[in-house]
């Protein structure tokens, strides 16, 4: 019978079941809990045919709303931000899914240079994002969804002109209502927003270029 999420009086929400003590592969102590399973996502690697440009991108850290920002997992039902239990993201998004977007643009074969805003390189723009969603969103039937909206504003570097901004959403059913079915959906929404991320950034930043 499968396992289903169930959300106690407090909103938190709880499996229906505890694995086995042998899988969890460390002993534990009485008393002590369980850690909670992690979770990740991953870069996009797959694009249709992009421009190709000679310029260098710098990537900033998103940013995000302060309610999500948490490596626990959030699940919103109408207005209340609730958090799956005994689950949690490898890292806070922010810190997850910038070098997402990183890898994203190195594998799209597009680019000369993309790195992130430490490195040393004088980029020609630099890429700056704001996950605006990154949550499951509860249903009146089925499964949850999974919603991934990021805004993005390219600068032209070293003068910081804004050449262009975005906003980029989409939202993605899980297959199931468990875990691993809902970061499954997640990672579907977040390589759909990422591919257009990278699609509009070369796309923006080659009429720059241009322009400039």
């Amino acid at each position: 019978m499968r396992n289903r999420a169930r959300i106690d009086r407090r909103g938190l929400i709880f499996m229906g079941a505890v694995l086995p003590a042998l899988a969890l592969g460390a002993c534990q102590l009485p008393g002590q809990s369980a850690p909670p399973r992690q979770f990740r996502v991953t870069p996009k690697t797959t694009f249709d045919e992009l421009p190709q440009v000679d310029w260098a991108l710098a990537v900033d850290r998103p940013t995000i709303d302060r309610s999500i920002d948490t490596t626990r997992i959030a699940r919103m039902d109408g207005v209340e931000v609730e958090f799956y239990a005994d689950a949690a993201w490898v890292d806070r998004p922010p810190a997850m899914i910038q070098p997402l977007i990183i890898q994203s643009f190195r594998s799209s074969g597009a680019i000369a240079v993309v790195t992130d805003r430490r490195s040393e390189v004088r980029p020609d723009f630099m890429l700056q994002t704001d996950i605006i969603a990154f949550q499951a969103l509860q249903v009146e039937s089925g499964p949850p969804e999974a919603r991934v909206v990021m805004s993005a504003k390219l600068i032209a570097m070293p003068r910081r002109d804004v050449v262009g901004t975005t906003e980029i959403g989409r939202t993605v059913p899980a297959a199931a209502g468990d875990l691993p079915a809902i970061v499954a959906a997640f990672d579907d929404a977040l390589g759909k927003v990422l591919k257009r991320l990278v699609e509009w950034t070369l796309v923006t930043g080659k009429a720059g270029a241009v322009a400039t």
